[in-house]
C-alpha cells in the first residue's frame, strides 16, 4: 500500500503470509465463546426489565462482533483487496459505534425513568427500544463511510496493521466520540444531582406514588451504572490519546504515543470480555441463569439454582404495558 506521500511498505507477493497470532486468534475465542454464553443467559432471563435486557443484548452482540473480527482478522493475508479491507473496517466500525450508541442510550433511559417515572414505559416501550437498537445498527454502518471522505485518498490495496486513515478523518471520529463520552458523564452527573433531591424529598412524601415509582428507578441506575460507567472508563484513555494525535502537529510526539494507543486498545477489548460477567453480577436472575448455566455437569446444583431463580423476586419492576406487549 502507497499513501500520499508515496511511502512504501515494501512487501511483495512472494512473502506474503498469514498474520496468524495465537495471542489474537486466543483472545477471539475467548471473546466469542462468552459472548454467545451471555446472549444465552440474556434470552433466557424473561422477567428482566424489557428495555434493559434488549440493550443488554445489543451490548453483547457488538463485543461477540469484535471477538469474530479478532479471528478473521489474524486468518486474512497481510495484503488483501481494498474491498476485502472495508468490508472489514465496515464492521469493526459497526462494532465501536453501536457499543457507544447502545451505552449513550442506556444512560438516556435511565435519565427519563427516573424524570418521568410514571410515563417511563409509555416513552420508552420495547418497541421503540427495538426500533432504537436497529438505528444504531444503521448509523454503525453510515459512519464508516464518512472516513474515506478524507482529503481524496486513494487506496488500491489495503494492509490493516499498517492501515491509517487520514487526519481530517481521525479527528471527526475522535472528536464525535470525544462528545458522546462527554454526554454521558454530563448525564449521569445530572442523574446524580437528581438523586441527592430525590432522597431528601422521599423522607418528606414517603407515600408520593411518584416519588416511590422514582426510588425504585434509582435502584435499576445504580446497577445499570456499572455498564455504563465500566464503558466510559475503558473506553476514555484511548480516545484522550486519539484526540492528542489527531489535533498535535509533532509527528514525533504522536509516534511516541503509538504503544500507548495500543495499550489503550486492548482496555477496549478487555470490556468486551467483562460485559457478560458484570451482567451476571448486577443483573438477579441473569446471576442464577449463569449459575445454571456454568453447573452442567451436577444436575443438584442445577436445580437448586433454578429453585432461587423461581423463589428471588424479579430484578426490575415491569409494567402491564410491557407484560402485554410480551404476551
Amino acid at each position: 500500500m502507497s499513501s500520499e506521500n508515496g511511502t512504501d511498505y515494501g512487501l511483495n507477493d512472494s512473502k506474503m503470509v498469514m498474520q496468524k497470532d495465537f495471542f489474537t486468534i486466543s483472545l477471539g475465542i475467548v471473546l466469542t465463546t462468552v459472548n454467545i454464553f451471555a446472549l444465552g443467559v440474556l434470552a433466557s432471563c424473561k422477567k428482566m426489565m424489557v428495555q434493559i435486557r434488549l440493550m443488554a443484548i445489543n451490548l453483547s452482540c457488538t463485543d461477540l462482533l469484535a471477538g469474530v473480527l479478532l479471528i478473521v482478522d489474524t486468518y486474512l493475508p497481510i495484503d488483501i483487496s481494498l474491498i476485502s479491507c472495508r468490508t472489514l473496517l465496515v464492521f469493526w466500525d459497526m462494532a465501536v459505534v453501536v457499543s457507544y450508541c447502545t451505552t449513550t442510550v442506556l444512560s438516556v433511559d435511565r435519565y427519563i425513568s427516573m424524570t418521568f417515572p410514571l410515563r417511563y414505559h409509555v416513552l420508552m416501550n420495547e418497541t421503540r427500544i427495538k426500533i432504537i437498537m436497529a438505528i444504531t445498527w444503521v448509523l454503525g454502518f453510515m459512519f464508516h463511510f464518512g472516513r474515506y471522505a478524507d482529503e481524496f485518498q486513494t487506496y488500491t490495496v489495503c494492509i490493516p496493521n499498517l492501515y491509517h486513515q487520514g487526519k481530517f478523518a481521525r479527528k471527526i471520529d475522535v472528536t464525535i466520540f470525544a462528545i458522546s463520552i462527554l454526554f454521558n458523564v454530563s448525564l449521569n452527573i445530572i442523574m446524580f444531582r437528581r438523586i441527592i433531591n430525590i432522597t431528601r424529598v422521599s423522607r418528606i412524601k414517603p407515600l408520593d406514588q411518584n416519588i416511590c415509582k422514582t426510588m425504585d428507578n434509582i435502584k435499576i441506575f445504580t446497577r445499570v451504572l456499572v455498564i455504563t460507567g465500566t464503558f466510559l472508563f475503558l473506553y476514555t484513555p484511548v480516545v484522550i490519546l486519539n484526540l492528542i494525535i489527531s489535533y498535535s502537529d509533532d509527528k514525533k510526539f504522536t509516534l511516541s504515543l503509538t504503544g500507548w494507543v495500543s495499550l489503550a486498545g486492548m482496555l477496549c477489548v478487555l470490556n468486551s470480555f467483562i460485559n457478560p460477567f458484570l451482567y451476571a453480577w448486577r443483573f438477579r436472575e441473569c446471576r442464577y441463569q449463569f449459575l445454571v448455566a456454568l453447573c452442567f455437569c451436577s444436575e443438584k446444583r442445577r436445580e437448586h439454582y433454578r429453585s432461587m431463580k423461581k423463589k428471588c423476586y424479579v430484578t426490575y419492576n415491569i409494567s402491564s404495558r410491557d407484560v402485554q406487549e410480551q404476551s
